[in-house]
């Protein structure tokens, strides 16, 4: 009985502590306009973050839903945003000794009307070979 006891006091702990498969899924968190040039970009970093299957998880907001106004909120994305991705609650990286910013449209992909980014979604699959190993 007093071995249930620990063995059942332990599985609770570590139920607690949030130790487990799920606490090693890298997070990636995607907010956008929901426009038509933009869903292209949305589904190509979607795209990049499914070849890593289970080992990712990916949640997608648009700025217009209430979750994604909260989202937007909580990450201080109060300007104009074409899409905004966010790997485990990070913006920014360094790949390849330069700083990338996962921020507006990828590189080459913009439509002449909003600045691109500074990133390629090369840097994205970089950042998350990085993250998953």
């Amino acid at each position: 009985m007093r071995k249930l006891a620990l063995s059942l006091f332990l599985t609770l702990i570590l139920a607690a502590c949030g130790s487990g498969p799920a606490d090693d899924l890298v997070q990636v968190e995607i907010i956008s306009l929901d426009h038509s040039p933009i869903r292209l970009a949305v589904q190509k970093a979607t795209d990049v973050a499914a070849e890593f299957g289970d080992k990712v998880a990916v949640q997608s907001y648009h700025f217009d839903t209430p979750a994604g106004d909260a989202f937007a909120e909580e990450h201080d994305l109060t300007e104009h945003t074409p899409i905004a991705i966010f790997v485990n609650g990070e913006m920014e990286f360094e790949v390849d000794g330069r700083s990338v910013k996962f921020y507006s449209f990828p590189q080459g992909e913009g439509t002449g009307m909003v600045d691109e980014g500074v990133w390629t979604m090369a840097d994205l699959r970089a950042v998350l070979e990085r993250a998953t190993n």
